[in-house]
């Protein structure tokens, strides 16, 4: 897996060891960051099951000012570490968040951050988590009036169009994945 554009361009990064994490396919990541192309540069940017980090990084070395990284797994964060510093990225502002991602929406929530661009890619096999996350998001005040949320699911999971303040605009299928776009709907903006 290697950082595919910015100041660490070509740079290969490690992935958690196992299966309890999916590395975001280049292809996928290219895909997003070319739709964010002109929102990154100056952004604040969440990345909710973080596993290596690489959509973090990949926000890092197009030039976002602030990255919040979320992943609960020790093995995984220690990862995230080691990827910073493969980057070049530890005198960034990036930090690591090694918690629950509902404890973690809950601490930024209270902290009243928000965020122009939240990325969220739960584990797969936890089906019965993508429904009580995005409850969690759509209460959470955590996206920036013009900001995106983008949730990946599996090809086949449907997503709702609206939880709490947000309200899905656009789907995209990638492969056996598909990401659900969401932002602050009308009535909250």
């Amino acid at each position: 897996m290697r950082i595919i554009s910015g100041s660490a361009r070509g740079t290969h990064i490690e992935a958690p060891e196992g299966l309890d994490t999916r590395p975001v396919t280049d292809k996928i990541r290219q895909s997003l960051f070319n739709i964010w192309q002109f929102d990154i540069p100056g952004c604040r940017f969440l990345d909710l099951f973080s596993g290596s980090g690489s959509m973090g990084l990949e926000a890092l070395s197009r030039n976002a000012d602030e990255v919040i990284m979320v992943e609960k797994s020790p093995k995984a964060a220690a990862v995230i570490a080691s990827n910073l510093k493969t980057c070049h990225f530890e005198n960034r502002k990036a930090k690591i968040l090694q918690t629950d991602v509902f404890r973690a929406i809950d601490d930024l929530s209270n902290q009243k951050k928000t965020f122009d661009l939240i990325y969220l890619d739960p584990p797969y096999t936890v089906d019965e988590i993508f429904e009580p996350v995005m409850d969690s998001m759509g209460k959470a005040n955590l996206l920036d009036p013009d900001g995106m949320l983008v949730i990946r699911t599996r090809k086949e999971k449907e997503m709702k169009d609206q939880y709490g303040n947000l309200e899905k605009f656009r789907e995209k299928v990638y492969g056996i994945s598909k990401a659900h776009f969401y932002r602050l709907s009308d009535s909250k903006v």
